[in-house]
């Protein structure tokens, strides 16, 4: 029986490794975990994840570990807990001075204690691990010690935001995880950093191929108007999809600022933004003090309300292809439309045309009771098909004569397009938009320009 607590601090157990001639070394160690590598199969059978652990004098110590099962790795809830680690190897790279730990599955163990409460008790233990009566004093010593500093998100030249998407093809990425959606295989993470990302072409189908309206999202599965409505309705839902599921790390902590290390980001045929984390990401959970993360907020709240805050960044000047008639209705998002909570409304938006369907423009010029075509709106926030019916189709086309063949409209339509040679690239116009109580949105009080 141990009569004493044999944890060290990440200092401690250097000091004594280094003293020792850099020798093969087993310690129990106490820190605060910062971030934390996707598990991974390694070369054998066995799971592997890499884990960044501080101590109170903010030095660090990076630990592999590896498991039979991917459950008995660490999942860490929230920014700074506490982990518990027995009989970790400290290792010295020959090719650098860098030192180590390994954590072997058959002789190591750990525990995961959250860092915002008092209790001794561990969220997560490992197999095999037991708690010593000894080590108590030393974990509430650490979690006393916890809020005298912080592991800020750091500046890099990979750094950047999500209005820069497509200037870097891997990046690092600061935002908020709001959400993380279950797949067949990994998951699909929703993060957001306040920015609208930059509008994409979308490509030209041909005219063989059959049209149908875009799709309005890329994930399998559409979230429900419960999730949707924690959304925030400025800035872009980034999709970020991983090749594990990652919400264990995220079940208590949603809209927990993170630091993505290593990521990439590529355009879909859709036109849609889609992330990727990778073998080599890395994840570093990140406090609402953080500098970076602050600046995020002070940009959302200069944003405000009204059409400056609900129009798209980069959407001034508009194209001046449409106007709306009256004027009174107030500015929105989509996504503000999407989640709003009244039965009926009519907003004024700030969206591009980026599909209509049919695609055959001459299929619906006629005027007729008929008429109907489907128009997939987009903004930063979201996409959605509006209706433009015959209810509103002769607004939409009034200040035309008689005299304007259906060649000047096709013209306008195709303008509206953004209609390119292999490709559109839509410009922003001002349009009404009406929700109905079956969330059924149509185009009104607005008007093409001749």
């Amino acid at each position: 029986m141990r009569h004493r607590s044999d944890l060290k601090r990440i200092r401690e157990a250097v000091t004594l490794y280094n003293s020792r001639r850099k020798s093969s070394q087993k310690f129990n160690l106490v820190g605060f975990v910062i971030e934390f590598s996707l598990p991974r199969k390694s070369q054998g059978t066995d799971y592997v994840t890499t884990i960044r652990v501080v101590d109170e004098l903010l030095s660090e110590l990076f630990i592999n570990m590896f498991a039979e099962k991917e459950e008995h790795l660490p999942h860490l809830k929230s920014y700074k807990d506490l982990i518990v680690l027995n009989n970790v190897m400290m290792k010295h790279y020959v090719d650098g001075d860098e030192i180590c730990a390994v954590y072997y599955k058959q002789t190591s163990s750990f525990a995961l204690f959250d860092v915002k409460t008092t209790t001794n008790t561990p969220y997560q233990t490992s197999p095999g691990f037991h708690l010593q009566k000894d080590d108590i004093p030393c974990i509430t010593s650490m979690r006393a010690l916890s809020s005298r500093y912080e592991v800020s998100a750091g500046r890099n030249e990979y750094l950047m935001t999500i209005k820069d998407l497509g200037t870097k093809m891997f990046f690092d990425l600061v935002c908020q995880v709001l959400y993380v959606q279950k797949l067949e295989v990994g998951c699909m993470l929703f993060v957001w950093d306040g920015n609208d990302a930059p509008p994409l072409k979308v490509q030209t189908m041909h005219e063989d191929e059959e049209l149908s309206p875009l799709p309005l999202e890329i994930e399998p599965k559409t979230l429900n108007m419960l999730i949707l409505r924690k959304f925030p309705c400025v800035g872009s839902l980034l999709r970020v999809k991983a090749p594990v599921d990652m919400s264990a790390y995220f079940q208590e902590e949603m809209g927990q600022w993170v630091k993505i290390r290593n990521m990439k980001c590529e355009e879909t045929k859709s036109g849609l933004w889609l992330g990727t984390l990778l073998p080599t990401t890395k994840v570093r959970l990140l406090p609402n003090s953080d500098p970076i993360v602050m600046e995020c907020k002070r940009a959302m709240d200069e944003r405000g309300v009204g059409r400056q805050g609900r129009s798209p960044l980069g959407s001034n000047p508009l194209s001046g292809l449409t106007v709306v008639d009256p004027k009174e209705f107030p500015y929105a998002t989509l996504m503000d439309l999407i989640t709003h909570t009244e039965i009926e409304t009519i907003v004024r938006c700030v969206v591009r045309v980026v599909a209509i369907s049919p695609s055959n423009l001459d299929s619906f010029l006629n005027q007729n009771e008929e008429c109907k075509i489907i128009l997939t709106l987009e903004d930063p926030t979201a996409r959605i098909h509006a209706l433009l019916d015959s209810q509103h189709w002769g607004v939409f086309f009034e200040d035309f004569t008689s005299d304007d063949s259906d060649a000047l409209k096709r013209m306008k339509m195709n303008k509206l397009l953004g209609c390119e040679r292999d490709h559109r690239n839509p410009p922003w116009i001002e349009c009404c938009i009406k929700s109905n109580g079956n969330r059924i949105y149509f185009i009104c009080n607005t008007k093409l320009v001749p």
